[in-house]
């Protein structure tokens, strides 16, 4: 510790003359490191958003989204875990600790479920208005967002609940068909339960109810990804320390000794997980279904997990950072990933650009067969996944950070008096939440969709070649609807076209029958010497219709057509 305390001080401080050189302590350092980490955060972001490839400003503001998502719900969902913890489990057992954790990770999710039943309009509550004048595009995205942070608050209230009991069952690996079956049991019954309500009132289901169960099921899918993947890293890290972590992922290094050759065992794990996810994608079963998906995220999810914490481990080993030094190795940990995070999310986008190249040419020469162009194809879409689970990554490293930079904030706020520190997290994290989620749903949200960061659809057609097979990553509901939303516009606009078309028809068809009798009467009469001066003046009176159908003009132009 004091050697990474001097190197870094060393750099704080070499523009400050010696006579002006200030005390170091660790608090000084942990503020200098986080600001000067945030801003080498802030401006590698602003170069990725504003790159000339398109992919790379997807995939950024996709990290963006990761982050500030996963950064709100574990800021919300710790404050109200510790302010429960606070106020009603002061000295209780292990068994009513563990009842308790359940209990409110059910609340969560019977909230997530209303919410996003509300927002959609599925259901009304007396207090809301009859007459809802939010366009739907808006209300996607308000579904969206509230989808995307009660899927996280849910997942990780699950996490610590089922953490707990896999500490009670001593690391046992039932844990894990345990809490699948359990969350599948769950989402089956809610399944039931939003079908019955969709088609409660009229029978049918409308727009936004569909909308309402699509978005709820792939929240859904993230409480099961996030709550199995944190089960199988524990399960793995218990087999290759001895010890199993807590239910924040951390080991007691009072029970092991520190080894490196643990620690990249484990990050070798990580890869491995990566690289098996990969290669399913490609290889892997064509037929699509929940489970697949459920499959990917698991996997994804497990090796961000086994990762992060590999890297932490190492980085606390050879005093470089780490979660045991609190605010300032966390910082340093999660600047690490996010430079690594990006350097891999780079490369892998330009062998994605490759790729892309590949299949132009594939489709430019003549014998090539349509497996190879599919395989290309379906190696495009797994970099595309594996650049997604980068996201996640940095948003779990950052999340780490942020957690503990509030809880030394409460600490230190509860220290003098005022408050205590469970009530102080929780104001800090609604303060933040209040301030960080309108923004993300305002102006980060809308422009992630108009770059097309939750469209899937090319991607599933570039892996099956439009038929409905291979593996497919899940659809946003929101670009189903936007494309439904045009086809119905263009739709009224052919519609609109035929009626006019129908109107001319009909004017047409309200006129005299003989018309090309009138034009030789009308010419006769011109060319006569005796009308020859009256022509400008008998002109108009020779279009009125009534005049020409007269029984004498009828007698008088009975010629050849």
């Amino acid at each position: 510790m004091s050697g990474l305390w001097k190197t870094v001080a060393l750099v704080m401080v070499l523009p400050v003359t010696a006579e002006e050189t200030p005390e170091v302590n660790g608090l000084n350092l942990g503020i200098a490191v986080m600001l000067l980490g945030s801003i080498a955060f802030m401006m590698a972001t602003f170069y990725m958003v504003n790159h000339s490839d398109k992919d790379l400003r997807i995939m950024t503001w996709k990290v963006i989204c990761a982050t500030i998502s996963i950064f709100v719900s574990v800021l919300i969902y710790q404050a109200f875990d510790d302010a429960i913890k606070a106020m009603f489990l002061e000295g209780a057992s292990h068994i009513v600790t563990m009842q308790v954790a359940f209990l409110h990770s059910f609340v969560w999710f019977v909230l997530l479920q209303l919410l996003l039943a509300t927002v959609s309009r599925a259901i009304s509550w007396p207090c809301q208005s009859a007459v809802e004048d939010t366009p739907d595009d808006q209300r996607e995205l308000d579904l969206k967002c509230w989808a995307v942070i009660l899927g996280h608050i849910t997942g990780f209230a699950s996490i610590s609940a089922w953490s707990q009991l896999q500490a009670h069952l001593g690391g046992s690996v039932l844990i894990l068909p345990m809490a699948f079956f359990s969350l599948w049991a769950l989402f089956r019954v809610t399944d039931m339960v939003r079908e019955w309500v969709s088609l409660a009132d009229d029978g049918v289901k409308d727009k936004m109810e569909e909308a309402w169960d699509e978005a709820t099921e792939e929240t859904e899918d993230d409480v099961m990804a996030l709550t199995l993947s944190f089960l199988v890293v524990q399960t793995f890290r218990f087999w290759i320390y001895g010890v199993l972590p807590d239910e924040e992922g951390n080991l007691d290094n009072r029970q092991i000794d520190p080894s490196l050759v643990q620690a990249f065992v484990s990050l070798g794990v990580g890869m491995l997980i990566a690289l098996l996810s990969y290669l399913r994608t490609i290889y892997g079963s064509s037929k699509h279904s929940r489970y697949s998906v459920w499959l990917r995220l698991i996997s994804d999810f497990s090796s961000c997990w086994m990762v992060m914490f590999s890297i932490d481990r190492i980085m606390t080993i050879t005093s470089l950072g780490g979660a045991e030094y609190g605010v300032l190795g966390n910082v340093i940990t999660a600047c690490f990933l996010t430079f690594f995070s990006f350097t891999v999310m780079y490369f892998l986008d330009k062998e994605a650009d490759k790729v892309d190249d590949a299949l132009e040419g594939l489709a430019e020469e003549v014998g090539q067969t349509a497996d190879a162009k599919k395989m290309k194809s379906r190696k495009k879409v797994a970099m595309r996944a594996t650049v997604l689970a980068i996201g996640v990554l940095i948003g779990f490293a950052w999340e780490r950070c942020f957690d503990v930079a509030v809880d030394e904030t409460a600490e230190r706020e509860a220290s003098e008096g005022i408050l205590p520190p469970s009530l102080v997290k929780v104001v800090l994290a609604l303060m933040l939440a209040t301030l960080v989620v309108p923004a993300w749903r305002w102006y980060i949200l809308p422009v992630v969709r108009e770059l097309g960061g939750f469209e899937e659809g090319e991607e599933e057609d570039e892996e099956t070649g439009g038929a409905k097979e291979g593996y497919m990553p899940p659809i946003l509901p929101e670009d189903l609807y936007r494309e439904l939303e045009a086809l119905k516009q263009k739709a009224a606009k052919l519609q609109e076209e035929k009626e006019a078309l129908e109107r001319q028809v009909e004017s047409l068809q309200r006129l005299p029958a003989p018309v090309p009798a009138l034009a030789a009467a009308a010419k006769k009469s011109v060319t006569s010497p005796k009308n020859a001066g009256a022509a400008g003046s008998s002109t108009p009176k020779s279009r009125q219709a009534p005049n020409a159908g007269s029984p004498s003009s009828r007698g008088k132009t009975n010629g050849p057509r």
